[in-house]
């Protein structure tokens, strides 16, 4: 799900849960396996690629069982270099999303290298997004550009399909935190295009999400409440019961831009209280700042206690990105003046990790050149340039007929 949060009508995007979305390779395709049949297989080769499949649904609704299923799978894995990297790749996944970290992103890697030495391009692009969502709840969003960056040029090579547009949504999240919103609104055009031609309507929702929230930061309310009700009507689309939350956090924000603020409130406690349930910390943080933004106007008080929880939840497991979000809601909303002190200090903070973290992203720029997954230049923009273009050529003949036969 896509993290939503708004104060006086402005709502910002930070994280995934779509990494959500979110947001590995095999996220887009339709689970066959159950976990009966992966406990049953003996063949290893078999049992890994069963695991790879089952992590994809459990990633979204059952972050608990990624750990029983990395754990059962490398109790099998001691003479398997694949089953030991999915297993890695697994309890990567799950470390980084109940905010380990530094464990998360040592297994991650782990996984990363195997899919380089075997040249294996679906999975490698799969890990470099996956590392990509771990630098961006960390709040490295430098490093985390880089990977998402990585994952999209080698995922043009991909035998997957999905993967030439699997990390476009999570860049353009960057983008928006960045402020470059040409470069995010061509990047959502272009996955909304792809997704929806592979007919993906749970990626064609989260995207059109992802509008919405650009939309508020650049303040078009009336824009974002049409994206919200576009990402509804195509979350209607599919039947996947862990989307479910995902959808009414988009219909509680039409009724909150539509100032129905009391069935707004009930579905944002709702929604509290089932993110609590499900215990992923970065998704806790939306609600709680979903709530602080509602009260900003109309009650100070509860806007502030809601703050607070956010606060000490980023602080709790590292969420710097997320810390840093709280404090400046807290500065600009609740004109907190004491917490300008605290905003310089995780500013530069942040900064000296994406600056201690350059050496990794130069180190794996030259072995995938070397290795020739990418080529010697800076990963640009050109497709999406032309992807707008022809976009707006399309638009302008359609016009054009309409004009001629008057319909």
């Amino acid at each position: 799900m896509l993290i939503k949060r708004f104060s006086h009508g402005r709502k910002v995007v930070w994280a995934l849960s779509c990494f959500v979305i979110l947001c590995n390779s095999n996220s887009f395709g339709q689970n066959k396996f159950t976990f009966s049949a992966f406990k049953n297989e003996k063949n290893h080769l078999r049992k890994a690629k069963i695991a790879l499949e089952l992590s994809a649904e459990y990633v979204r609704y059952n972050i608990d069982s990624l750990k029983i299923l990395a754990e059962e799978l490398k109790e099998s894995s001691n003479k398997n270099a694949f089953s030991r990297s999915i297993s890695c790749r697994i309890l990567g996944i799950y470390e980084v999303r109940k905010g380990d970290f530094n464990n998360g992103v040592v297994l991650l890697k782990a996984a990363k290298n195997y899919s380089l030495s075997m040249q294996d391009l679906e999975l490698l692009t799969s890990d470099m997004n996956e590392l990509g969502n771990a630098y961006f709840l960390k709040g490295d969003f430098k490093t985390a550009e880089f990977y998402y960056k990585t994952s999209l040029d080698i995922g043009e090579d991909s035998p997957n399909e999905t993967d030439a547009f699997l990390a476009l949504i999570n860049l353009a999240r960057i983008h928006i935190l960045q402020k470059k919103y040409s470069e995010a609104k061509q990047e959502l055009e272009k996955y909304i295009f792809l997704a929806t031609k592979n007919e993906k309507w749970e990626a064609v929702a989260n995207a059109y999400a992802v509008f919405a929230d650009l939309a508020l930061e650049q303040k078009n309310y009336e824009l974002a409440k049409l994206y919200c009700e576009k990402s509804l009507s195509a979350s209607n689309k599919t039947k996947k019961s862990y989307f479910y939350l995902n959808a009414l956090t988009n219909k509680a924000l039409v009724y909150f831009l539509s100032n129905e603020k009391k069935q707004a409130l009930e579905l944002f406690k709702k929604i509290l209280r089932d993110r609590k349930t499900e215990n992923i910390a970065h998704k806790i943080f939306e609600a709680y700042f979903n709530l602080a933004g509602y009260f900003v106007v109309s009650d100070k008080n509860l806007s502030e206690k809601y703050s607070d929880s956010c606060l000490q939840l980023a602080k709790k497991k590292g969420l710097l990105g997320l810390e840093l979000e709280a404090i400046k809601f807290k500065i600009e909303e609740l004109k907190l003046m004491e917490f300008k002190e605290a905003k310089a200090k995780l500013e530069l903070k942040i900064r000296e990790l994406e600056n201690n973290n350059k050496k990794e992203r130069d180190k794996l720029s030259g072995e995938l050149i070397s290795g020739k997954f990418i080529e010697k230049k800076e990963i640009n923009n050109n497709s999406l340039i032309l992807f707008a273009f022809f976009s707006a050529l399309l638009f302008f003949m359609v016009l054009q007929i309409r004009k001629k036969t008057g319909k």
